[in-house]
């Protein structure tokens, strides 16, 4: 990624430091030859995308939770099968010649006609094309089995853990630093506020990494990261320049369906097996959905303010420095949800930082793709650790974040992950 990290790279020698990843000898990593399973692991992780982000228009933050919940779930119905690692949820008795690739399609499906009910009929259509293409039998029908087993295992590991509970959220009293509705429709309710009090899968709550609170309005730093955003994220900036701004729409996709898609991809690049799939699949899932659940968790607990408002009213946080410009403009659309910390820090750095300790290193080839209003970009990282450091400062030059909310996300997001590993998920069985 030799443009993109010197494009960051000159950003943050103006005001910020973004700490290169350290690879922990605890890796949790694998890699195997392929055992069955892959293509059938790759492509429901795809229906499951489709299902829950595009069809289901679900929220990013809730697409993240609603995938680790598939992708756990089709992990038990494999290592049933292949033994090897510690289930997540439920240990399911499967013989060893039970199909795979049944098992993968049935719990897949089981799990998401749970969450998307409304989708069942295509879900059971899909269902029956992967088992149609699987010779009848004894491996056929215990895969099924398994499946079933393993689905119905996480959902009641995950009945009543908060899901999409009917919280009505109520805007702070306009004041300086106070979250407000953002353009261009000011009228949109906050996204998802019910995320902040979802069960996490690995943390033990929601706030176990709760970042301290944003600087105050009469410090230094806050200074400093309203003028760096209102330079470079203004949506007519002069200082922005045009990679700059290819990078900040880049990271506008769906980011549930963006990194899913790349880490899918990733895996058949690197030959994972069917068992080594689901492994990667669920451990950076969960990395995610926890790096999501605290997130909002933050946000919703700080609700602090977007640059959009504090650029537009400067002059009211009583610094001489940080005028108020009333007709400041953001390069890209601000989401509707508090400020702090930033989401794609907290999310991009899980997945990242679970993608290096996966595979015990930073360094790589990780091509990753964006399809933002119809076009397909491709960026080229030669680290994992750089594709977060990009989707970071994207946030800058797309005029949505300060640069102390993705140091806070960042530290958010490598905090989950380190939790994920020192708890012994998707660790090997001592059997």
């Amino acid at each position: 990624m030799k443009p993109r990290t010197k494009i960051a790279a000159g950003l943050m020698s103006v005001a910020v430091c973004f700490a290169s990843m350290s690879i922990g000898q605890r890796a949790v990593a694998g890699h195997s030859a392929p055992d069955g399973g892959a293509e059938a692991v790759r492509s429901w992780n795809q229906i499951a995308t489709n299902a829950i982000v595009v069809t289901g228009a679900n929220a990013p933050a809730a697409s993240g939770v609603l995938l680790a919940i598939v992708q756990l779930g089709v992990y038990d119905a494999v290592v049933a099968i292949r033994g090897r690692y510690q289930p997540y949820a439920t240990s399911v008795a499967a013989p060893k010649h039970a199909s795979v690739d049944a098992a993968v399609a049935q719990s897949a499906h089981d799990v998401l006609v749970a969450l998307v009910p409304a989708q069942a009929a295509a879900l059971d259509a899909q269902l029956a094309s992967t088992l149609a293409r699987i010779p009848d039998g004894e491996a056929k029908a215990t895969g099924v089995q398994t499946g079933k087993r393993a689905a119905a295992g996480i959902l009641a590991n995950r009945a009543g853990d908060g899901r999409f509970a009917p919280i009505v959220y109520v805007f702070p009293s306009p004041q300086p630093g106070a979250y407000q509705p953002t353009p261009p429709a000011f009228s949109l309710t906050p996204l998802v506020p019910w995320v902040a009090h979802v069960r996490p899968f690995a943390l033990e709550s929601p706030s176990q990494f709760r970042p301290a609170p944003p600087p105050s309005l009469g410090s230094l730093q806050w200074s400093l990261g309203y003028h760096i955003t209102r330079l470079y994220g203004r949506v007519d900036s002069v200082l922005r320049n045009a990679e700059q701004s290819e990078i900040a729409i880049f990271w506008t996709e769906n980011t549930a369906q963006q990194w899913n898609r790349n880490i899918a991809a990733q895996a058949e690049r690197s030959g994972l097996s069917g068992l080594e799939t689901a492994r990667l699949l669920a451990f950076t899932n969960t990395a995610m959905a926890d790096a999501w659940i605290g997130c909002w968790d933050a946000k919703y607990h700080y609700n602090f303010w977007r640059p959009v408002t504090a650029i537009q009213q400067g002059d009211s946080d009583r610094r001489a420095d940080t005028r108020g410009d009333p007709g400041w403009l953001p390069f890209r659309t601000t989401p509707n949800h508090p400020e702090y910390p930033g989401a794609h820090a907290c999310v991009s750095t899980a997945a990242s930082h679970a993608l290096a300790h996966y595979f015990r290193r930073d360094r790589t080839n990780f091509p990753m793709d964006g399809i933002v209003d119809g076009v397909r970009y491709v960026h080229e990282f030669e680290r994992y650790s750089d594709a977060g450091e990009e989707a970071r400062v994207a946030r800058i030059f797309g005029g949505m974040h300060y640069y102390f909310s993705n140091d806070a996300g960042e530290r958010l997001g490598r905090r989950v992950v380190d939790r994920i590993i020192a708890r012994g998920l998707f660790a090997r069985s001592e059997q």
